[in-house]
């Protein structure tokens, strides 16, 4: 077993510290932004100020808070959050599942669920699903039509009351990952992000979540992250990525303090600091690959940064002052 020491040793000094000065700057545009209510430019790095990235906080992506506040935080069963988890993260769009509302299993009907879509698609002409990410698995399904496809894949989701029993009875976080990953149509990306949701505490569970784990308990590395890893690590390391990705998550606020970077942390209702998870690290981990690609000319992200294009502040902040356990007040 290698020591914290040991592991440190594998990295790379240059692009780790890139690494965590980037998650600093990315943090400090919400800071000041939202905390501030600044105006923009919130950085003067102009890869942020001209590319898109996704927070460091997992948590504060409008998205992530409207799967906490309008799907775990509901009144239903674990089955039902399970469920519209699933069908939220696949169709990646939370105005199509805000559309067709929460979707009971003992009540959900598939052609009533496949017209909801079309009708947004073809008749109110609104885009149905996302295109952030790339979703398989379901095109084998007996349609040329992905909203006939994903109907059908639902409905097989939801007359599986056995995976649902078994979810629930998974000893760990990795296993509950590969019982979701056994889906059809979930493929390893969205797994973990489907699983990650299911972690969040709520307030419903007085601080617990839906599936008894945390969400540093362990962490299934997407693409990007790899890539990210690739670039802290010496191509001659060992080290898998799931222990680089825990010692990044476990010397955050060490390393912080060596390049003298103060780390604008979010707090929880009673003021204590709330540390990156490894969840949030596995997510940097990607935004890092993109912000080095473009740093070293590499490439370029997919969605440019458009301030007039997004949330502003006010819609922003009402979405946090919404958020279970998280506080916006700063001392």
């Amino acid at each position: 077993m290698l020591t914290p020491d040991e592991i440190r040793s594998e990295f790379n000094t240059e692009p780790l510290d890139l690494f965590w000065k980037f998650i600093h700057k990315r943090q400090n545009v919400w800071h000041r932004r939202v905390i501030e209510n600044k105006s923009p430019p919130w950085t003067d790095d102009q890869i942020l100020q001209n590319n898109r990235f996704t927070n460091i906080y997992r948590q504060l992506d409008p998205g992530t808070q409207y799967a906490i506040q309008n799907i775990l935080e509901r009144d239903a069963s674990r089955e039902d959050k399970i469920f519209n988890i699933m069908m939220y993260r696949l169709i990646g769009r939370l105005e199509t599942h805000e559309d067709i509302g929460f979707q009971p299993i003992a009540d959900f009907d598939k052609e009533e669920f496949e017209d909801s879509l079309k009708h947004r698609r073809d008749v109110e002409n609104e885009t149905v699903f996302t295109g952030a990410y790339m979703v398989a698995g379901y095109n084998q399904m007996g349609s040329s039509d992905k909203v006939e496809n994903i109907a059908v894949l639902f409905n097989q989701i939801a007359s599986n009351q056995s995976f649902f029993s078994e979810l629930l009875s998974t000893e760990s976080a990795e296993q509950a990952y590969k019982k979701i990953r056994s889906q059809q149509g979930f493929g390893n990306f969205l797994s973990y992000q489907v699983l990650v949701d299911l972690l969040y505490p709520v307030d419903c569970y007085n601080g617990q979540s839906v599936l008894p784990f945390s969400p540093d308990d362990w962490s299934s590395p997407g693409p990007g992250a790899q890539k990210g890893i690739k670039r802290l690590i010496k191509e001659s390391t060992q080290v898998d990525d799931l222990r680089i990705m825990n010692w990044l998550r476990e010397n955050q606020q060490a390393e912080f303090d060596r390049l003298g970077l103060e780390f604008p942390y979010l707090s929880d209702e009673s003021g204590s600091q709330i540390e990156l998870s490894l969840a949030d690290i596995q997510n940097c981990l990607c935004e890092f690959y993109k912000y080095d690609k473009i740093l070293n000319s590499e490439g370029r992200a997919r969605r440019r940064f458009r301030n007039s294009e997004g949330r502003s502040t006010e819609e922003l902040r009402s979405i946090y002052e919404a958020a279970p356990r998280i506080s916006l007040d700063v001392e």
